[in-house]
């Protein structure tokens, strides 16, 4: 089992994220979230690496989205992980999303840990 981190830096591609990893049979939550750049940019620290996403984050509050997905195989995982990139067009886009995966060694009360539904 794995857990998919996505660091969602347009917040109008998460409906269709989402609805990509319902169709994939996989759920995912949401939580509102402020990067490290963002407060940098805020107390005007002017580093290049932070001026290309000044744009994209100096947008209203919440500055991003974190969604946690997790994925039970790694079939599933490698698709997921294809279709939000070709969404958020990654490998060509700066600053649109940042994604990670960690192990889930446990998991407990939810579908996904392999608990029936009731």
């Amino acid at each position: 089992m794995y857990a998919l981190f996505l660091v969602l830096n347009h917040k109008e591609k998460l409906d269709v994220i989402l609805e990509t990893l319902y169709e994939l049979g996989t759920g995912a939550t949401t939580l509102d979230s402020v990067g490290m750049g963002k407060l940098l940019l805020d107390r005007n620290v002017n580093e290049t690496i932070f001026a290309s996403l000044k744009n994209v984050l100096n947008e209203g509050k919440p500055y991003n989205k974190t969604l946690i997905s997790v994925i039970n195989d790694e079939g599933t995982l490698d698709l997921a992980m294809k279709m939000i990139e070709d969404i958020l067009d990654l490998k060509n886009t700066v600053g649109s999303g940042f994604m990670f995966v960690l192990p889930v060694i446990k998991c407990s009360g939810s579908v996904q840990c392999g608990e029936r539904e009731s």
